[in-house]
């Protein structure tokens, strides 16, 4: 079965959850699934969706829609990291 269903019901409840529940248990469910995922580029969805729903405004508005982009790109360079270095025990 391909993953990309799974994603879309995912994306659907995550979405259902960062609008009912506290900022702070969104956060952690997003966290878990950038590490769950090999690319999840819906967090940066949900970054933009929390500068809406919680940002005070700021000189730069977009800090969550940030964060989570730095996020994302530490997550990849560890995951990369993590490959490349069991490639070299597996050889």
């Amino acid at each position: 079965m391909s993953s990309t269903p799974i994603r879309i019901i995912i994306f659907i409840i995550v979405f259902a959850l960062v609008v009912v529940l506290p900022w702070w248990i969104s956060i952690l469910i997003l966290l878990a699934l950038t590490i769950y995922f090999p690319l999840y580029l819906e967090v940066l969805f949900f970054g933009f969706l929390f500068d809406t729903l919680y940002s005070v405004h700021f000189n730069f508005p977009y800090t969550g829609l940030s964060l989570t982009a730095v996020f994302l790109l530490i997550t990849i360079f560890f995951k990369t990291q993590i490959r490349i270095n069991r490639s070299k025990i597996n050889d």
